[in-house]
């Protein structure tokens, strides 16, 4: 356990604010991102250490827009960040003292996200494994881990391939890559503004950034992007399609849950309605026409992955959208 938490600290991101609301270090995106959001001339960047990331507020120091001066490092979260960073003159990372546990608490999606990615890199590392076994070229070493029926590690894109009028990313089994993700400002509240984005690769005609329909919230956009890539791709005749998505909550549902919740009339078991349920009809009814088959792949967010970096961005810009739509209806 230890030892998880010591690797966990150490791959931690640091994002570098230099010009914003806030300059300093924060621990998390969504911190950062409150500071640089709106934010004329806004300067920031992740990094891996977070020596680097003062660094870069060093270089690019200068006054903030109200006219203070933007030399200071300090932060909320780059005070909590001081207690379980890594000492520079220790080779081996400190353990988390008592009072980070409130870092652990605020930071949940980050630490969650580095289970996950923890949790594949010893799924590829079991495959490697195997592979090896296999072909004879080694007896010794742990066994790999069961794979669960239909469980198989991602194919990498390797070609282009026309359909209809446009090129597409595929891999080795002819499987089309797209990336989807929602985003939500003010999410649950009564300011809440959500946007979409789908993401088939730079500078592609189908790439869409657009306000979700219905109530403004993250999962709905998550959802609502989903269901456009399939039809998308549907309109321009693939037909087999990867989903992208850093939402478990939409892999879950459509291939978990969806079925049971059709059969109790969307129902959840406790008796209450689907909150989604608009949502997920429609993305059913794209799925149920046997037009395309889809496979779901979740990547895990803000960690350097292009094709979510760029959904994300253009989710970001369809939940602007949404809140130009509704100060214009004011």
């Amino acid at each position: 356990m230890i030892s998880a938490f010591r690797q966990l600290f150490r791959n931690m991101p640091f994002y570098a604010v230099a010009k914003g609301r806030t300059v300093g270090v924060f621990l998390t995106w969504p911190e950062c991102q409150r500071q640089v959001n709106g934010f004329h001339g806004a300067k920031f960047k992740k990094f891996a250490t977070r020596q680097q990331a003062e660094g870069f507020i060093r270089t690019h120091n200068g006054d903030s827009e109200d006219g203070s001066s933007s030399s200071s490092l300090t932060s909320a979260s780059s005070d909590s960040a001081s207690n379980s960073s890594v000492d520079s003159q220790d080779s081996h990372p400190s353990i988390p003292p008592v009072d980070s546990v409130r870092v652990l608490i605020d930071n949940y999606d980050e630490i969650n996200a580095a289970c996950s990615r923890i949790e594949s890199l010893k799924r590829e590392l079991d495959e490697l494994r195997g592979s090896s076994v296999a072909a004879g070229t080694s007896n010794s070493g742990p066994r790999p881990a069961k794979r669960l029926k239909g469980e198989s590690l991602p194919k990498p894109v390797t070609k282009m391939q026309k359909y209809g009028r446009y090129s597409f990313l595929e891999d080795d089994e002819g499987y089309v890559h797209v990336y989807t993700d929602g985003s939500c400002e003010g999410n649950g509240t009564a300011a809440a503004c959500a946007g979409l984005g789908v993401y088939f690769g730079e500078g592609h005609a189908l790439n869409v950034s657009k306000p979700v329909s219905g109530r403004p919230t993250n999962n709905c956009g998550e959802i609502q992007a989903a269901s456009l890539a399939v039809r998308l791709a549907k309109e321009n005749g693939v037909k087999r399609l990867m989903i992208n998505t850093d939402s478990k909550f939409l892999i879950d549902s459509i291939t978990k849950w969806v079925k049971g919740w059709k059969r109790n009339n969307w129902k959840l078991a406790t008796g209450k309605p689907v909150k989604n349920e608009i949502d997920f009809k429609e993305l059913d009814r794209e799925l149920a026409d046997n037009k395309i088959e889809v496979k779901w792949n979740h990547v895990d967010a803000h960690c350097g992955i292009l094709g979510n970096e760029r959904a994300d961005a253009l989710a970001r810009e369809g939940s602007a959208m949404y809140r130009e739509q509704k100060n214009s209806r004011r």
